[in-house]
């Protein structure tokens, strides 16, 4: 009997397949309507996202954009516990 690997990537197609991202974005999207403040500060950052104001993003597929965005997430994450080391 051999073993396969599941990856991130596999994991992430599965739930993109079987409907769990779209459920968890209604949540989101959901929860935004109801909180201002929450609402307000997405807005702020969809307005500064680098990936999402670069000419030719419209054009990009979703899985385009959310890999893209999911990277500029990261290195934004990784910035706020560099400069939390710092204080």
């Amino acid at each position: 009997m051999g073993s396969s690997v599941v990856t991130p990537e596999d994991v992430l197609e599965s739930l993109m397949n079987d409907g769990t991202i779209d459920a968890l974005r209604l949540k989101i999207i959901n929860q935004l309507k109801a909180n201002e403040e929450l609402k307000n500060n997405t807005i702020t950052m969809v307005e500064q996202s680098k990936v999402l104001n670069t000419p030719g993003a419209e054009k990009q597929t979703k899985r385009e954009l959310f890999d893209a965005l999911r990277r500029e997430l990261e290195q934004n994450i990784n910035a706020i516990w560099h400069y939390h080391d710092y204080i």
